[in-house]
């Protein structure tokens, strides 16, 4: 199990709205402490977050050479989370093979990562070597997704990465996964196959998509 403990935050939606009130996949009321201006500033953190992803898009469509706003129509209504992260120091013995996060890749498009100078976030290069994460104040670490990988044919490859806390020192993060509309089709781009390049992954939902992914990890933490 990871050595750390988190706080989640989705898409805000309304009571009477209409995926909530039809128990569709994914979808819940956000649950929010009696805390005098955190809901408030955690929404906004949110929409800013998830403005910069959108933005991002815009950008990797145009390098596929696809219109701008390709992604726009699939990323309005998004399976998107917000992530408060606090990864306690570690004082007595730890398992082997236990870290702050192990090594992993993200499911979604794209992850905007906001963390504390403590460092710790380590990232696997193409050649195996794990690499330490620069600290830059005031800037995101972005990491590419499986779900754009997927999206992209493997033109663009999702990043591995882990967390190593440091002994004796705690840690804090922000998360922001950006996941597609639930009905958004995820299939290979039209730039990204041609002869001897085919399409490598079949068309699938959104939702069926973060499914595929989610179950297997409950499963292999017991939590199914």
């Amino acid at each position: 199990m990871d050595l750390k403990e988190a706080f989640n935050i989705g898409l805000e939606l309304a009571a009477d709205d209409p995926e909530l009130v039809t128990g569709a996949r994914f979808r819940a009321l956000n649950l929010w402490p009696d805390q005098p201006g955190f809901r408030e500033t955690m929404l906004d953190y949110f929409e800013t977050a998830l403005d910069i992803g959108r933005r991002l898009h815009m950008a990797f469509a145009t390098e596929l050479g696809l219109d701008a706003d390709h992604f726009e129509d699939k990323l309005d209504r998004p399976l998107a989370t917000l992530r408060l992260l606090h990864y306690p120091p570690q004082r007595g013995v730890v398992e082997d093979g236990q870290m702050g996060a192990g090594a992993h890749t993200d499911y979604g498009c794209v992850t905007l990562l906001l963390t504390d100078e403590v460092g710790g976030l380590e990232v696997r290069t193409r050649t195996g070597d794990w690499i330490k994460a620069p600290y830059i104040p005031g800037a995101f670490v972005c990491n590419i997704g499986d779900c754009l990988m997927r999206w992209t044919n493997d033109t663009y490859v999702s990043t591995p990465h882990r967390v190593v806390s440091p002994a004796y020192r705690e840690r804090y993060s922000i998360a922001f996964f950006l996941d597609p509309n639930p009905d958004a089709i995820v299939e290979c781009l039209p730039t990204c196959s041609g002869p001897g390049n085919p399409a490598r992954y079949d068309p699938i939902r959104g939702d069926d998509y973060l499914e595929s992914r989610l179950n297997p990890t409950y499963k292999a933490s017991g939590l199914a």
